[in-house]
Protein backbone atom coordinates (compact mmCIF):
# COMPACT_ATOMS: atom_id res chain seq x y z
CA UNK A 1 0.00 0.00 0.00
CA UNK A 2 1.31 3.68 -0.75
CA UNK A 3 1.49 6.11 1.99
CA UNK A 4 1.41 9.61 0.86
CA UNK A 5 3.32 12.46 3.29
CA UNK A 6 2.92 16.24 2.81
CA UNK A 7 6.38 16.87 3.50
CA UNK A 8 7.40 20.42 5.24
CA UNK A 9 10.57 23.02 4.40
CA UNK A 10 11.30 25.68 6.78
CA UNK A 11 11.93 29.21 6.08
CA UNK A 12 13.60 31.18 7.83
CA UNK A 13 12.28 34.58 8.61
CA UNK A 14 14.84 37.39 8.89
CA UNK A 15 14.30 40.88 10.83
CA UNK A 16 15.82 44.49 9.86
CA UNK A 17 18.97 45.36 11.10
CA UNK A 18 17.97 47.72 13.61
CA UNK A 19 15.97 44.42 15.19
CA UNK A 20 19.54 42.55 15.22
CA UNK A 21 20.01 42.26 18.63
CA UNK A 22 17.84 40.03 20.61
CA UNK A 23 15.13 41.59 23.19
CA UNK A 24 13.38 40.12 26.11
CA UNK A 25 9.44 40.56 26.41
CA UNK A 26 9.78 42.63 28.97
CA UNK A 27 12.60 44.91 27.21
CA UNK A 28 9.95 45.28 24.42
CA UNK A 29 7.35 45.77 26.42
CA UNK A 30 9.16 48.60 28.19
CA UNK A 31 9.77 50.18 24.84
CA UNK A 32 6.48 50.23 23.75
CA UNK A 33 5.50 51.98 26.93
CA UNK A 34 7.66 54.89 26.09
CA UNK A 35 6.95 55.37 22.60
CA UNK A 36 3.18 55.02 23.21
CA UNK A 37 4.30 58.51 25.98
CA UNK A 38 6.50 59.99 22.97
CA UNK A 39 3.74 59.58 20.48
CA UNK A 40 1.38 61.35 22.99
CA UNK A 41 3.48 64.16 23.54
CA UNK A 42 4.67 64.23 19.44
CA UNK A 43 2.13 62.56 17.26
CA UNK A 44 3.70 63.96 14.24
CA UNK A 45 6.86 62.05 14.59
CA UNK A 46 7.19 59.78 11.64
CA UNK A 47 9.66 57.59 13.20
CA UNK A 48 7.85 57.13 16.22
CA UNK A 49 5.27 55.17 14.57
CA UNK A 50 8.15 53.44 12.45
CA UNK A 51 9.70 52.12 15.72
CA UNK A 52 6.51 51.12 17.57
CA UNK A 53 5.39 49.02 14.37
CA UNK A 54 8.84 47.23 15.08
CA UNK A 55 8.03 46.34 18.39
CA UNK A 56 4.28 45.24 18.25
CA UNK A 57 5.75 43.10 15.14
CA UNK A 58 8.29 41.21 17.34
CA UNK A 59 5.36 40.78 19.52
CA UNK A 60 3.44 39.53 17.14
CA UNK A 61 0.60 42.10 16.83
CA UNK A 62 0.87 42.34 13.02
CA UNK A 63 -2.68 44.28 12.77
CA UNK A 64 -0.87 46.63 15.33
CA UNK A 65 2.27 46.84 13.42
CA UNK A 66 0.65 47.90 9.64
CA UNK A 67 -0.94 50.78 11.29
CA UNK A 68 1.90 52.33 12.65
CA UNK A 69 4.07 51.61 10.03
CA UNK A 70 1.09 53.29 7.66
CA UNK A 71 0.95 55.92 9.94
CA UNK A 72 4.51 56.53 9.63
CA UNK A 73 4.23 56.73 5.77
CA UNK A 74 1.50 58.89 5.90
CA UNK A 75 3.49 61.38 8.09
CA UNK A 76 6.71 60.69 6.12
CA UNK A 77 7.05 58.91 2.84
CA UNK A 78 10.39 58.63 2.83
CA UNK A 79 10.51 56.42 6.17
CA UNK A 80 11.97 53.82 4.01
CA UNK A 81 11.70 51.02 6.94
CA UNK A 82 8.24 51.27 7.55
CA UNK A 83 7.73 50.10 3.86
CA UNK A 84 9.90 47.08 4.92
CA UNK A 85 8.29 46.33 8.33
CA UNK A 86 5.00 46.83 6.70
CA UNK A 87 6.03 44.66 4.15
CA UNK A 88 6.67 41.84 6.87
CA UNK A 89 3.87 42.64 8.65
CA UNK A 90 1.57 42.04 6.25
CA UNK A 91 2.60 38.72 5.15
CA UNK A 92 1.91 37.51 8.70
CA UNK A 93 -1.74 38.51 8.22
CA UNK A 94 -1.82 36.79 5.12
CA UNK A 95 -1.88 39.69 2.77
CA UNK A 96 1.09 38.73 0.68
CA UNK A 97 0.62 40.78 -2.32
CA UNK A 98 0.50 43.60 -0.46
CA UNK A 99 3.75 42.76 1.79
CA UNK A 100 5.41 42.26 -1.93
CA UNK A 101 4.45 45.77 -3.07
CA UNK A 102 6.29 47.10 -0.25
CA UNK A 103 9.24 45.23 -0.14
CA UNK A 104 9.47 46.25 -3.77
CA UNK A 105 9.70 49.84 -2.48
CA UNK A 106 12.06 48.84 -0.32
CA UNK A 107 14.12 47.51 -2.98
CA UNK A 108 14.03 49.80 -5.49
CA UNK A 109 15.12 52.42 -2.83
CA UNK A 110 18.00 49.92 -1.48
CA UNK A 111 19.23 47.91 -4.16
CA UNK A 112 21.78 46.12 -2.72
CA UNK A 113 19.87 44.82 0.26
CA UNK A 114 20.03 41.05 0.08
CA UNK A 115 17.45 40.63 2.89
CA UNK A 116 15.03 42.49 1.27
CA UNK A 117 15.06 40.56 -1.67
CA UNK A 118 15.31 37.49 0.15
CA UNK A 119 12.34 38.16 2.29
CA UNK A 120 10.58 38.99 -1.15
CA UNK A 121 11.83 36.12 -2.75
CA UNK A 122 9.91 34.12 0.71
CA UNK A 123 6.40 35.61 -0.13
CA UNK A 124 7.04 34.79 -4.04
CA UNK A 125 7.58 31.21 -2.77
CA UNK A 126 4.31 31.86 -0.57
CA UNK A 127 2.04 32.65 -3.86
CA UNK A 128 3.61 29.88 -5.84
CA UNK A 129 5.79 32.79 -8.14
CA UNK A 130 8.90 30.14 -8.30
CA UNK A 131 10.33 32.02 -10.91
CA UNK A 132 10.10 35.33 -9.25
CA UNK A 133 11.40 33.65 -6.21
CA UNK A 134 14.26 31.95 -8.26
CA UNK A 135 15.18 35.52 -9.44
CA UNK A 136 14.89 37.18 -5.66
CA UNK A 137 16.79 34.49 -4.05
CA UNK A 138 19.46 34.40 -6.69
CA UNK A 139 20.34 37.93 -6.45
CA UNK A 140 20.24 38.23 -2.81
CA UNK A 141 23.32 35.81 -2.99
CA UNK A 142 24.75 37.68 -6.11
CA UNK A 143 24.68 40.53 -3.44
CA UNK A 144 25.94 38.33 -0.04
CA UNK A 145 27.33 35.31 -0.85
CA UNK A 146 27.55 34.51 2.74
CA UNK A 147 24.00 34.63 3.03
CA UNK A 148 22.67 31.24 5.24
CA UNK A 149 19.51 32.43 4.84
CA UNK A 150 19.55 33.18 1.57
CA UNK A 151 20.77 29.94 -0.10
CA UNK A 152 18.49 27.80 2.79
CA UNK A 153 15.28 29.77 1.00
CA UNK A 154 16.52 28.85 -2.32
CA UNK A 155 17.26 24.94 -1.32
CA UNK A 156 13.13 25.29 -0.86
CA UNK A 157 12.69 26.77 -4.37
CA UNK A 158 14.02 24.01 -6.13
CA UNK A 159 13.08 21.46 -3.90
CA UNK A 160 9.43 22.54 -4.43
CA UNK A 161 11.09 22.21 -8.55
CA UNK A 162 12.05 18.79 -7.89
CA UNK A 163 15.92 19.38 -8.29
CA UNK A 164 16.74 17.60 -5.19
CA UNK A 165 20.22 17.63 -5.81
CA UNK A 166 20.49 21.14 -6.04
CA UNK A 167 18.21 21.63 -3.35
CA UNK A 168 20.69 19.45 -1.31
CA UNK A 169 23.70 22.04 -2.21
CA UNK A 170 22.21 25.01 -1.20
CA UNK A 171 20.89 23.52 2.41
CA UNK A 172 24.58 22.29 2.39
CA UNK A 173 25.91 25.41 1.81
CA UNK A 174 23.44 26.93 4.46
CA UNK A 175 25.25 25.01 6.92
CA UNK A 176 28.69 25.94 6.01
CA UNK A 177 27.91 29.24 6.04
CA UNK A 178 26.10 29.02 9.26
CA UNK A 179 27.04 25.25 11.69
CA UNK A 180 24.51 26.72 13.95
CA UNK A 181 21.55 27.14 11.38
CA UNK A 182 19.03 24.81 12.50
CA UNK A 183 16.49 24.97 9.73
CA UNK A 184 18.91 24.02 7.52
CA UNK A 185 19.80 20.39 8.55
CA UNK A 186 15.81 19.90 8.68
CA UNK A 187 15.94 20.79 4.99
CA UNK A 188 18.13 18.84 4.30
CA UNK A 189 16.84 15.54 5.78
CA UNK A 190 13.98 16.25 4.31
CA UNK A 191 15.75 16.73 1.06
CA UNK A 192 17.66 13.42 1.75
CA UNK A 193 14.44 11.68 2.78
CA UNK A 194 12.07 12.72 -0.81
CA UNK A 195 15.51 11.00 -2.41
CA UNK A 196 15.09 7.66 -0.24
CA UNK A 197 18.68 8.24 1.28
CA UNK A 198 17.19 7.58 4.74
CA UNK A 199 20.45 7.13 6.91
CA UNK A 200 21.76 10.54 5.36
CA UNK A 201 18.14 12.00 6.31
CA UNK A 202 18.15 10.57 9.88
CA UNK A 203 21.90 11.71 10.42
CA UNK A 204 21.11 15.07 9.35
CA UNK A 205 17.88 15.77 11.47
CA UNK A 206 19.28 14.15 13.99
CA UNK A 207 22.20 16.86 14.30
CA UNK A 208 19.51 19.51 13.77
CA UNK A 209 17.71 18.05 16.73
CA UNK A 210 21.33 18.35 18.65
CA UNK A 211 20.75 21.85 18.12
CA UNK A 212 17.44 22.60 18.92
CA UNK A 213 15.64 19.37 20.62
CA UNK A 214 12.80 20.55 20.90
CA UNK A 215 12.00 21.55 17.57
CA UNK A 216 8.56 20.25 16.82
CA UNK A 217 8.90 19.74 12.78
CA UNK A 218 12.02 17.93 13.24
CA UNK A 219 10.93 15.26 15.93
CA UNK A 220 7.92 14.95 13.30
CA UNK A 221 10.13 14.12 10.25
CA UNK A 222 12.41 12.42 12.65
CA UNK A 223 9.67 10.09 13.29
CA UNK A 224 8.52 9.51 9.98
CA UNK A 225 12.21 8.50 8.72
CA UNK A 226 12.40 5.95 11.41
CA UNK A 227 9.09 4.17 10.31
CA UNK A 228 10.21 4.25 7.01
CA UNK A 229 13.11 2.48 8.44
CA UNK A 230 11.02 0.26 9.90
CA UNK A 231 12.36 1.39 13.32
CA UNK A 232 8.67 1.30 14.75
CA UNK A 233 8.79 1.63 18.14
CA UNK A 234 11.48 4.58 18.27
CA UNK A 235 9.13 6.30 15.50
CA UNK A 236 6.45 6.05 18.04
CA UNK A 237 8.47 7.02 20.85
CA UNK A 238 9.59 10.67 19.13
CA UNK A 239 6.02 11.24 17.74
CA UNK A 240 4.90 10.78 21.16
CA UNK A 241 7.40 13.25 22.36
CA UNK A 242 6.40 15.68 19.59
CA UNK A 243 2.56 15.37 19.96
CA UNK A 244 2.79 17.82 23.61
CA UNK A 245 5.11 20.40 22.17
CA UNK A 246 3.46 23.65 20.79
CA UNK A 247 4.33 24.48 17.01
CA UNK A 248 7.73 27.07 16.90
CA UNK A 249 7.06 31.08 16.88
CA UNK A 250 8.35 32.98 14.15
CA UNK A 251 8.62 30.54 11.54
CA UNK A 252 7.78 30.26 7.78
CA UNK A 253 7.20 27.19 6.13
CA UNK A 254 5.99 25.86 2.55
CA UNK A 255 4.89 22.42 1.69
CA UNK A 256 6.64 21.10 -1.24
CA UNK A 257 4.79 18.11 -2.47
CA UNK A 258 3.26 14.61 -1.88
CA UNK A 259 6.00 12.19 -1.69
CA UNK A 260 4.77 8.22 -2.41
CA UNK A 261 6.42 5.62 -0.64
Amino acid sequence: MKRFLLVLLTLTVLMPSSWAEPMTTEQLHADLASLKLAITQQPKVALNYVKRGDIYYLLNEQQHAVEDYSTALKLDDTQDNAYFGRGMAYGRIGMVDEGIADLSVYIKRHPDSSVAYTKRGVRNIWRKNLQAAEQDLSRAIALDPDSAEAHDDLGVVNAQQQRLGMAAKHFSTAIKLDPTYQKAYHNLAMCYYIAGQTQHALDEVNTGLGLDPDNRNSLLLKATILQEMGREAEAKKVAEQAEFLPEAHWTERSAIGGVAK
